[in-house]
């Protein structure tokens, strides 16, 4: 639901750009593309420029638009970021999750170049060829800090139990998202995409919510538990979490990978 106030924010801003010869292109984006807005929520665009204009604001490292929308609610704003076909051709084809995820909703508001949406398509299409790996790498990572939450306990190191509870958390959060095939949409909205699953652990959330609110050894174990008991995540074949731990946390630098947690 897009509320009569942001309705009109959105009109006002479509218009105003669609006066501007420089830009190609308008896309709705953020929580209202998404559908988890409420009626405080800002109103989140990305703007089409020519690569030659985006390169200018790169080099000027002025990639991003604000403007008050005071006139149509109390609070509100438009948030942009300036982009190119380029640079979503790129999205389409290297783009990791939560780019994917923030731009594969979005709405087409102005387009002067009949692409964008082919383009917004084919960055929304799931990468099904890479799920066996990546749910080996994923539950690596779950199953380390689970151990550096036990770690943290045995030395009352609580700066390490609220990282790697977080951590725990995500890649549990991560593993269920794999599993049903949805983008990652990085940290504001994970839990509200986790919740909205088609299939997940019976009580995950509720194990969730109990270790944020008590990072105690039996909520650690309620998470992990009810993560592991919910399928054979790996089909029988055996794996070493701890060489895969090495691969993607102590050695990306070698390879200028992107870290484990966004890819």
């Amino acid at each position: 639901m897009i509320y009569s106030h942001q309705q009109k924010a959105i009109d006002y801003i479509t218009d105003k750009f669609r006066k501007d010869d420089r830009v190609e292109g308008l896309l709705l984006s953020g929580s209202i593309a998404h559908g988890f807005n409420d009626a405080r929520s800002d109103v989140d665009i990305n703007i089409v420029v020519s690569q030659e204009l985006y390169e200018q604001y790169k080099k000027n490292h002025a990639m991003t638009y604000w403007e008050s929308a005071s006139d149509f609610y109390e609070g509100g704003y438009f948030d942009g970021k300036y982009i190119s076909l380029d640079y979503l051709s790129l999205v389409s084809e290297k783009g990791n999750e939560p780019t994917r995820f923030a731009l594969g909703d979005s709405k087409i508001l102005i387009d002067r170049t009949d692409r964008l949406d082919t383009m917004l398509k084919h960055i929304g299409q799931y990468d099904l060829a890479g799920i066996p790996e990546r749910t080996t790498r994923f539950l690596s990572q779950f199953e380390a800090w689970k151990w550096y939450c036990e770690e943290a306990i045995k030395r009352n190191n609580q700066y390490l139990l609220d990282l790697s509870v977080s951590k725990m958390i995500l890649f549990a959060a991560r593993l269920i998202l794999l599993d049903n095939q949805v983008f990652f949409p990085y940290h504001k909205w994970l839990m509200t995409v986790l919740e909205n699953v088609a299939h997940k652990p019976e009580g995950l959330m509720s194990a969730i919510e109990a270790l944020l609110a008590e990072k105690s050894q039996e909520n650690i174990n309620g998470l992990y538990d009810r993560m592991k008991n919910y399928k054979d995540w790996t089909n029988g074949s055996d794996y070493s979490w701890t060489s895969y731990f090495v691969h993607d946390i102590e050695t990306v630098w070698m390879r200028q990978e992107d870290f484990i947690e966004n890819i």
